[in-house]
Formats: structure tokens, sequence, C-alpha cells
């Protein structure tokens, strides 16, 4: 039979476990609108018991407990649901990246809802066009006020086309400053996360939890999920160790770091742009996921392909009105000269404009709206068949991939809208889906204070009965030192 202090101590362990196990309880009542705060449970077990099983001890009832230990404080995680949060936010980054893209390009494109407006390319075309049939169709061909309203509208359309070129080119350069920025914000997590793996790996190794350590690092690596996909590794001491496309971003409490550099190959569509890369090696970082990815596709291929796109517009524009511009006469008889101008390749639509002789003094007496079929000008200044056929041009003569200007025209802003509604549906579908798997997260992590509350009362009287069993034995040993072994004194 074990002595009767054994129960004192027995009592001991009650109350020092109820007692971390309320301080527990306090500790996740004070953290409940913490973000990131995972919930603690103190998790139990009896101790070993008096009297342990010999051939030659004395016979007793049984074993005797020994009261209670705290086996460790755990942190309420599902490891399933936090992988997967990770994975579908790199998907979320990548989709809110383009949906943003999309939302500037629609505005700085103007389209559709601004088509009547007059502040799109489409409306300054449509108005190109009907000046220039009014001009065909006018009874006198050499009437200042329609020829006047031709020019205005040409230079609208001229304008309007630098203008849209010039924001994509402002659209480009602002991704271009947002990925050098997401990139020192990757790197600033990366070497976060690797000093706590440090202090993790420290506690973790003397056998403790560091529960509040590696929520702070899961909010991290929550933040850098959003920008880059990765896959994650623990090892014995919980560090991380964090790869991208392969490549290690962070190894338990080393990182490595990406740099931005300035690419300067002039045939790229990059060039004067970042190119990321790893700075330990130089070599490319490959992106699969996340909001880099969608940044760098939209900089590189979806902004540029509309840049192209207005390049290939303005040229074939400037080419081919200044060809049949030329067949035709003005008003002094003299063949046309070249009505447009603005050089060839990329670049062109940010320098489209009026020729010189168009935009000088008594330009509208050079507009070659005459046609004659002979070659040999009569005097028919009131004849507008040149400009007719100029009007043709627009909307009735194929003229680049098979479609007249304005249906290309039409067939870039009919794609865009495309692109950006799906952007803006698969960004909304996925925020839903995250907003489930947080909910997932939030059922196993997060804290209810109806729950802790309910813990306060079980806690405090659990310490409350093994403070009034300590009071118990105390009354005993009393007894026993004090009231006996008086007897005949």
């Amino acid at each position: 039979m074990r002595s009767t202090f054994g129960s004192i101590e027995t009592s001991l362990r009650g109350l020092r476990a109820q007692q971390l196990a309320l301080e527990t309880t306090g500790h996740n009542i004070s953290n409940a609108n913490t973000p990131g705060y995972s919930r603690q449970v103190v998790e139990m077990r009896a101790t070993d018991p008096y009297a342990v099983p010999t051939m030659n001890r004395n016979t007793i009832a049984g074993q005797i407990g020994t009261g209670v230990t705290v086996a460790q404080i755990r942190r309420m995680r599902d490891q399933f649901v936090d992988r997967r949060t990770q994975y579908e936010n790199a998907a979320l980054g990548y989709w809110d990246a383009r949906q943003r893209s999309f939302s500037h390009l629609e505005v700085i494109l103007a389209e559709p809802a601004d088509l009547e407006t007059g502040a799109s390319i489409g409306f300054h075309l449509n108005a190109f066009w009907s000046a220039l049939q009014q001009l065909g169709n006018a009874n006198r061909a050499d009437n200042e006020a329609v020829r006047s309203v031709v020019l205005e509208k040409a230079n609208n359309l001229c304008d309007t086309i630098r203008s849209t070129y010039r924001q994509l080119i402002a659209l480009r350069e602002d991704l271009n400053a947002e990925i050098a920025v997401k990139i020192g914000r990757i790197n600033a997590l990366a070497d976060q996360i690797a000093n706590l793996n440090a202090e993790i790996a420290k506690i973790t190794a003397v056998g403790d939890q560091p529960n509040d350590l590696m929520d702070q690092r899961e909010v991290l690596v929550g933040e850098l999920s959003n920008l880059v996909s990765i896959s994650i590794q623990s090892d014995d001491l919980n560090r991380y160790s964090i790869n991208i496309a392969g490549m290690l971003l962070v190894s338990g409490d080393a990182s490595y770091t990406m740099e931005t550099k300035i690419n300067t190959d002039p045939s790229s569509n990059k060039n004067g742009l970042y190119d990321v890369v790893w700075s330990h090696n130089g070599k490319a970082v490959k992106f699969t996921d996340g909001e880099l990815k969608g940044l760098l596709e939209m900089r590189d291929e979806e902004v540029w392909h509309y840049m192209a796109s207005l390049d290939k517009f303005a040229e074939t524009l400037i080419s081919e009105f200044n060809s049949q511009h030329s067949q035709g006469f003005d008003l002094d008889g003299n063949s046309g000269g070249d009505f447009f101008k603005g050089g060839s390749g990329v670049g062109t639509a940010a320098n489209i404009t009026l020729s010189d002789d168009i935009l000088g003094d008594g330009g509208w007496r050079k507009i070659a709206a005459a046609w004659i079929e002979s070659g040999t000008w009569n005097g028919e200044v009131g004849n507008g068949e040149n400009a007719l056929r100029l009007a043709k041009l627009i909307k009735e003569t194929p003229l680049i991939d098979g479609s007249t200007l304005s249906d290309f025209y039409d067939g870039l802003i009919a794609k865009l809208g495309v692109d950006a509604e799906k952007a803006h549906v698969t960004y909304a579908n996925q925020k839903i889906l995250i907003g489930h798997l947080k909910n997932m997260q939030e059922s196993v992590a997060g804290v209810s204070l109806d729950e802790e509350m309910a813990n306060l009362i079980k806690f405090q009287n659990a310490y409350n009965a093994a403070a009034r069993m300590m009071t118990a034995i105390d009354e005993i040993l009393d007894k026993l030192i004090n009231g006996t072994g008086i007897v005949g004194r």
C-alpha cells in the first residue's frame, strides 16, 4: 500500500492539469479574433499506476492510479484541407490577376459599353466611315464643310488609336512594376518562413509543440500560396521545405531569393521589361500558377496581343487607305497623296496620324475623293466615287486575315469580352470554393466561444474538485498526525 502522502501528489497533478487546461482555454478565448489562430486543445492522460505487476509484490486489490498529466497541447488543424486550400489559393491568385487586368483592358478599349459615347476606336471608325459615305454621296464633293468633317473624323480616329495604344503600354508597365513588387514580397515571405522554421525546430527538439509559431508560419504560407503555386514537405522537427516548380524556395532555416532583370533582347516582345530569375543560379523561374503567373501572362501575352493587333490594324489602315487614296484625284486635279502616316511594324498604332499635306492649310482640298475611269482628270469635282471606295475599305473589303477593318476590330473586342467574362466568372467561382474551404478550416481550427465557455466551466469544476480532494487529504493527515497516539496521555 502506498503512503497517504501519495494522494496529495495525485491531487496536485490534477490541479496542475486543470490549471493548464484553464490557461489554454483563456488563450483560445483571447485569440478568438486573431487571424490565422488555430484552436488549442489540452490532451490529458493518466499517469502510471502504483504497484507495477511483479512476481513478489504484495497482493493488493489492484493497481492504484496516481493521477493525470498533460500529454500535449495540440493545435487543431486538418492538413488535407490546409494543403487543398493552398492549392486552390494559387488558382484564386491567378484568376484574380487576370480578371483585374482584363477590367483595365475593357476600360482602355472602351468596349462595348462605351460604343456610343465617342470613347472607343470602334465609334470613331464608324464615324469616319459615315463621313466618307456622305462625301461620296454628296451632290458636290467639293463641299468644304463635308470634306472638313472627313478630316475631323479621321483625326479623331488617329487620336483614339494613339491614346489607346499608349494606355496599353502604360498598363503593361504597371503590370511590370507590380511583378517586381510581388517578387520582393515572395522573397520577404520566404525569409520569414525560414526564420520561423529555425525557431520551430529549436522548440520541437526539446519536446514541445510551438503552436503559435506554426500558426504564424501558416499565415505566411497562405499568402505565399496566393502569389505562386508551391509544394510543401515537413521534417521531424516540423520545418517546412517549400518548392516552386521543383526549385527550393525554403529549406529549413535557409531561403533562396528571386530577382528581376531587365530583358535586353531587341527581338523579344519583353525587351525593356523584367525577367524573373533565381538569384543563386540566374535560371528563369517557372511559375505554374498563382498571381505571379497571371500577371506575367497578362503582360507578355494578353496585353501584348492587343498591342500587336492595334499595330496590325493601324498599319493596314495606313497602307491600304493610302494606296486607294493615291488612285483618286483632289480638287486641284492632282493624284491623291498619302492620307495617313505612321510607319509600320511595332509601334505603328502609337504614331498614326494624318499626313502633313492633309493636316496643312487647305488640307480639305487634298482629299482625293474623285475617281476617273480614264485616268485623266476632266474637272468633275463633284465626283465622290473614290470616297466611296475608301469607305468600302472599312466595311466591305477583306484586308486583315480575311476580315474587313471593321470586322477585324469587332472580332478583337469580341475576344476581349469572352476572355474577360471567363476571367470574371472563374474568379468568382474560385472565391466560392476558397470560401467553402475556409469554412472547413474554421470548423476544425476556429475558436467557438460557446464551446470555450463550456470548457471553462468544466475545467474550473475539475480544478475545484482536485482542490477539494487535497483538502480532504489534509484533513485525513491532520487526524492521523494530531488525533492518534494520544490514548493514555
